[in-house]
């Protein structure tokens, strides 16, 4: 078996999180001021940083010390090292810089991006993505799933909350997946609902988040719900087909 890269400290307060705007990150060799939180969730939060070193924006994700959460932050430093070799801006991957521990967490310092497809379709007060809105969205998912099915990686957890746009106002609709925590070697996954696991869950998944993108809330007006639903299924027959060949 794997060799865990992290393992438990003394043990601390993990009720809250440890630190809050604005406080500050060490890594040992870069400290950062921490602005704002970007998101919280059961295994920690993500904070908007500003690199002092540099001044350079980053997002830190903190993990909490739980064995169940550096359990997924093992996962993920893992696979984001496989995938440190690529170009990712060309893989449309999100860009890792470091891991360090502080304050009772574990630290991955990731590139500051923009915000999730989710929190931008709710923006838009759940309004549909037209057929032109997506067509790029999608071939770039595909993008990033090919370059993870060539490192032999599945990522088992693309959805709207997982896909990020890089900047929106300066380059509309360009988006990068984020969140490995969840990922694994194609050669060691496992058997699920007497079902291989494999490259294709990833493709399922993204024809399931192209179909809410598609179908949140109303249709656009030149998109019929049979033909809208049709195509989203036709879409998703060549991209499980695609994760096949």
């Amino acid at each position: 078996g794997s060799q865990a890269v992290f393992s438990m400290d003394p043990p601390v307060d993990l009720g809250k999180p440890q630190v809050v705007p604005p406080g500050t990150l060490n890594s040992g060799s870069s400290v950062y001021c921490v602005q704002s939180i970007l998101g919280q969730g059961a295994y920690g939060i993500v904070v908007k940083c500003v690199r002092i070193k540099d001044m350079t924006t980053v997002a830190v994700k903190m993990i909490k010390q739980r064995p169940c959460f550096l359990k997924l932050a093992n996962i993920e430093v893992a696979a984001l090292s496989r995938l440190k070799s690529l170009c990712v801006d060309k893989c449309n991957l999100v860009k890792w810089h470091r891991v360090f521990m502080d304050k009772g967490h574990v630290c991955l310092e990731f590139e500051h991006l923009d915000k999730s497809l989710y929190e931008f379709l709710k923006e838009r007060d759940r309004c549909s993505l037209l057929l032109k809105e997506i067509r790029p969205i999608i071939q770039q998912l595909a993008n990033a799933l090919n370059h993870l099915k060539l490192a032999g990686i599945i990522h088992a957890d693309l959805k709207l909350e997982n896909v990020m746009l890089v900047s929106h106002e300066k380059e509309p609709y360009r988006v990068k997946v984020i969140d490995f925590g969840m990922a694994c070697k194609d050669s060691e996954a496992k058997i699920i609902l007497g079902l291989p696991f494999t490259v294709a869950i990833d493709m399922w998944s993204l024809a399931g988040s192209s179909k809410w993108s598609l179908m949140e809330k109303r249709w656009s007006s030149n998109v019929s719900v049979g033909s809208a639903t049709k195509s989203t299924a036709d879409q998703g027959r060549f991209l499980c087909c695609f994760a096949k060949n």
